[in-house]
């Protein structure tokens, strides 16, 4: 048995409960499929701005109805902490995928790319720190290591940022060190 089987067979067995950030764009469609299928209990977010409702009608349509019943959906944006808090409460954890990916939207509108690959993100931090949730799994980029030639890139090893978008997700991986040393929020960058 691979340790993928075994931690379905555990989850099985033993359900949890999830949030997902960004739960209609592809990535977090495809993981509340995956986590209903195996029976847990899901709290989604999602604004629309880059994910579809289309994406849920899928999984809906790919589940079971009574795995469709664990599942709970909030119409709401990363960048209001309300929201980010109502998601985290009770979850064991958080699948944080929520952001405004592209190198080329960024470049157009910085700012907007910053509030909520940033800003979204630290209200997520800080909302599953408040939730006391056990792990916070969050979407990381190769934009992070910057204009370095090398290869294989290594994580210790960082160039310059190329874009705006970049910047936002070397931030990301600074914000999730400072909250493992400083408050024991254990994180994972996918």
């Amino acid at each position: 048995m691979t340790r993928y089987e075994d931690a379905k067979r555990q989850l099985k067995k033993a359900p949890r409960n999830w949030a997902i950030s960004g739960a209609a764009g592809f990535i977090g469609s495809n993981l509340l499929e995956t986590l209903l299928k195996l029976d847990q209990r899901v709290v989604g977010l999602d604004n629309f701005v880059t994910g579809h409702e289309r994406n849920l009608d899928e999984v809906k349509r790919l589940v079971e109805p009574a795995q469709w019943a664990r599942f709970d959906f909030i119409e709401g944006d990363v960048c209001a902490i309300e929201d980010c808090a109502r998601i985290c409460k009770g979850a064991d954890y958080v699948l944080h995928q929520a952001a405004l990916g592209s190198v080329p939207r960024s470049l157009l509108d910085p700012i907007t790319t910053n509030e909520t690959n940033v800003g979204g993100f630290l209200n997520m931090l800080v909302a599953a720190r408040d939730a006391k949730v056990e792990r916070f799994i969050y979407a990381a980029s190769s934009s992070a290591y910057g204009d370095l030639p090398t290869l294989p890139k290594v994580e210790s090893v960082i160039g310059n940022a190329l874009s705006p978008y970049a910047v936002t997700k070397l931030v990301n991986e600074l914000y999730a060190t400072v909250f493992a040393r400083c408050y024991m929020l254990h994180s994972i960058a996918e």
